[in-house]
Parts: structure tokens; C-alpha cells; sequence
């Protein structure tokens, strides 16, 4: 199974809101303010980013919906205190290196 990354800038609160409990219900964790992770199919996440299109703004926002493999995602370098650290999370049980 793959990783699935969603970076999103948008510029509404109300659908900021939904996109995040979108992407929640959807089972991804958050791991930075505008940013969610989580693991998925491939089909799931063009499903996911269908899903999104209903819900921003495409002349005022930004979706970016990534797809990774295991690999890619265990040589993630976190710098600081990664978000999941700080609020509790268990950074979706990657092996990302925290500097």
C-alpha cells in the first residue's frame, strides 16, 4: 500500500474546514497545519482528490494530492518537531528520520 500526501492552500475557512475533516473521515492524519498523510490505494486517492475538487475553489485554491511508495516515504527527513509529536499523533507509523 501507498502513501498518500495532501498539501493544501485554501484561501475560504469554511472550506479549509471541510477539506480537513474531509481528508480525517478519509483517514489521514494531519502533519502540519495544511498538510495530511496517510495510507492508500492509488484509485483511493484519485477518488480522495475527486472528492476535494467538489469542496475548494480552483480559481483561489490549491490541492496537492501525492502519491508515494513505502520506500520514498521512509527516507522523509523530518527538521524540527515534527506535527504528530506535538499534538500527540503517531506519525502514521513511519520511519522518517527527525533531525
Amino acid at each position: 500500500m501507498a502513501r498518500v500526501i495532501v498539501v493544501y492552500d485554501i484561501s475560504d475557512d469554511r472550506a479549509r474546514l471541510r477539506a480537513a475533516r474531509t481528508l480525517q473521515a478519509w483517514g489521514l492524519e494531519r502533519i502540519q497545519r495544511s498538510a495530511f498523510a496517510g495510507r492508500a490505494q492509488r484509485a483511493r486517492a484519485v477518488d480522495l482528490a475527486r472528492r476535494l475538487e467538489r469542496i475548494v475553489d480552483p480559481d483561489t485554491d490549491t490541492v496537492h494530492v501525492l502519491v508515494v511508495d513505502e520506500r520514498t516515504w521512509g527516507r522523509v527527513v523530518v527538521i524540527g518537531k515534527p506535527y504528530w509529536a506535538r499534538v500527540g499523533g503517531d506519525g502514521l507509523g513511519g520511519s522518517a528520520s527527525i533531525l
